[in-house]
């Protein structure tokens, strides 16, 4: 008797066995290649959309992405004749992918608009961001860059008077990622209503903007909008200084609301649940709605969009007693963030920075872990595995970053192993703060105490290894005066 047949290995068990289609192919399987090749093919169209035949070239990139997959399966093409069903596969989900992001720009196109010349437009404010000096505002496809008073709201009812300019060539792709078709700086603008957005994304927002009035309320000024970053990824009032900090020594994902955020939130918010002995159906819906209402609050960039849609997915499969199935829990989510917008493939570096990291932790981490024998140890203050997580992380995104900003910062691993472990704790400490604040002040000034001690630390970690790369790069400087 052979023990295996009855009891399959466990790698085997991870894969859905359900779907099949009558020649045996597995339909997820069909759905994971047909997503790659989608993408892909959005992909080649977001290369040359910039061309002046772009139509041409991208059929020419598919042709020579179909004759290279020829000869590449030439031999099982001959053979075997469901090779050429795979390749009509390839080759639709390729011209698919580009017809779609072709068809995704056309519809966007707006003959409306009147540039250069001074016009009157009105409409609903739809996004509204405060930063230090200045305000961005954005009505359907218009940013309103103007003076930091007086300060207008999601939903306020605005009267426009000014030239709307063309975004800068520089950094049209950015503005067409964002929906951005004309810019206007500092114009009249005249307040006609109030409150004409979505009530609930109001209310969202009035949450988000009471959490950060009281951390400056408990806090110091440079603690609290730190802690604004960290919990709800609000870096409008950021410095230059500190933007460039957290740059230099890896640790701007803190503040961007990665997965990393989100999986912290969603196992608080369960840890919690679990203690009132919620059941798991009503555990399920209350995470869920925590986690789509957390987006909506922080604006729905891409890393926080992936990270919810991941983890609800992971919280669905546990829910209907499915395996949750990672390789393609990514592609539908990558799927589903590039049909709504086509653009944040190519253009969107969060978007690409949020699944190269996903990958490089999911794939590289247990391979390092393997090779330094580290499965089954963590250190003190768990240093093994942050080093590790930092480590697949920086490995997976070094093409990424070396592509946009020709550098990376090999200060990221230290960085990040002294201040991981302790990101759950400060980020509890400041939602805390948000909740006490709605009870009595007091409690929030009590809980400011470790929270203030916590962020001093890692600010004072940044700070340090701030200062150690800019002592690096005075090293050059240095031997010159040998020259």
């Amino acid at each position: 008797m052979n023990p295996v047949r009855n009891k399959p290995p466990l790698a085997a068990a991870a894969v859905p066995t359900e779907g099949r289609i009558s020649n045996g192919v597995k339909l997820h399987d069909i759905f994971f290649w047909f997503a790659c090749f989608f993408l892909a093919g959005v992909l080649v169209a977001s290369v040359v959309s910039g061309f002046t035949h772009a139509y041409l070239i991208a059929g020419l990139f598919i042709l020579l992405l179909f004759l290279l997959v020829i000869v590449v399966r030439r031999k099982s093409l001959v053979v075997d004749g469901s090779s050429l069903v795979s390749l009509s596969l390839v080759v639709l989900s390729l011209v698919v992918g580009s017809v779609y992001f072709f068809a995704f720009d056309y519809a966007k196109q707006d003959n409306r608009i009147i540039f250069g010349e001074k016009v009157q437009f009105s409409g609903v404010i739809r996004e509204a961001e405060q930063r230090l000096s200045s305000q961005k505002l954005v009505i359907e496809n218009i940013q309103i860059n103007t003076s930091r008073y007086p300060a207008f709201d999601y939903g306020d009812e605005i009267k426009v008077v000014g030239v709307v300019k063309k975004p800068d060539a520089e950094f049209a792709s950015y503005y067409k990622k964002e929906g951005i078709a004309g810019v206007v700086g500092f114009p009249e603008i005249e307040l006609v209503s109030s409150g004409n957005g979505s009530p609930v994304k109001a209310q969202l927002l009035k949450i988000k903007s009471f959490f950060e009035s009281s951390f400056k309320k408990v806090l110091p000024f440079d603690q609290a909008v730190f802690m604004a970053g960290l919990t709800l990824g609000e870096t409008a009032e950021f410095s230059d200084e500190l933007k460039e900090k957290l740059r230099a020594t890896g640790t701007s994902h803190l503040v961007a609301l990665s997965g990393y955020n989100i999986s912290v939130i969603i196992s608080t918010v369960i840890n919690l649940l679990a203690l009132w002995w919620f059941t798991k159906r009503f555990s399920f819906w209350i995470s869920s709605g925590m986690v789509l209402g957390f987006v909506v609050m922080t604006g729905a960039e891409a890393s926080v969009v992936r990270a919810a849609m991941m983890g609800f997915l992971i919280l669905l499969a546990d829910k209907l007693h499915r395996v949750y199935y990672f390789r393609n829990a990514v592609a539908a989510t990558a799927l589903v963030m590039v049909g709504v917008n086509p653009h944040i493939l190519a253009f969107d570096i969060g978007f690409q920075l949020s699944f190269a990291a996903l990958l490089g932790i999911t794939y590289f981490q247990p391979w390092i872990e393997k090779k330094l024998k580290w499965q089954d140890k963590s250190g003190y203050f768990n240093w093994r595995k942050h080093l590790t997580t930092t480590t697949s992380a920086q490995i997976a995104v070094l093409p990424i970053l070396l592509y946009h900003f020709g550098q990376f910062s090999p200060i990221g691993l230290i960085s990040n192993v002294l201040l991981l472990e302790f990101i759950p704790i400060t980020m509890g400490l400041g939602f805390f703060i948000g909740f006490a604040s709605l009870i009595a002040y007091p409690l929030a000034w009590a809980l400011s105490f470790p929270a203030s001690i916590l962020l001093g630390y890692e600010l004072g970690v940044i700070n340090v290894c701030a200062k150690i790369i800019t002592a690096f790069s005075k090293i050059p400087n240095i031997f010159s005066i040998f020259q």
